[in-house]
């Protein structure tokens, strides 16, 4: 479900697994810490979100489909999408006290999107 995480969670690994997707917001940035998520239901009616701000840098790039590796410097959001999101698909997020640097991979064209 919908949850904002804290600094004493950094390190977990998250897995989704609900058919309607929530959002999962992260702490206000601290050097260190970091998370991961990973698809294990893909998402039917809304996406995945893990909300950050601010993030400083996302990076996205798709193992399967044919999408070009996304490297967005102003998205807020790494959403794994309601309608392309693919079990498996995963993210990884860290701070480095300023800002949320993010790492995610995706299996079909699209199947992640940074906004």
């Amino acid at each position: 479900a919908a949850t904002t995480l804290t600094a004493a969670q950094s390190g977990m690994t998250f897995v989704l697994a609900l058919t309607a997707g929530f959002a999962v917001t992260l702490p206000t940035p601290v050097a260190g810490l970091h998370y991961k998520f990973y698809i294990q239901i893909a998402p039917v009616t809304t996406s995945y979100t893990i909300v950050g701000t601010p993030m400083s840098a996302i990076v996205r790039s798709s193992v399967g489909g044919d999408a070009d590796s996304i490297v967005d410097n102003s998205a807020v959001n790494i959403e794994f999408d309601g309608d392309a999101s693919l079990i498996g698909d995963s993210a990884e997020v860290w701070s480095n006290g300023t800002g949320w640097f993010g790492l995610a991979f995706c299996n079909a064209d699209a199947g992640i999107l940074v906004n």
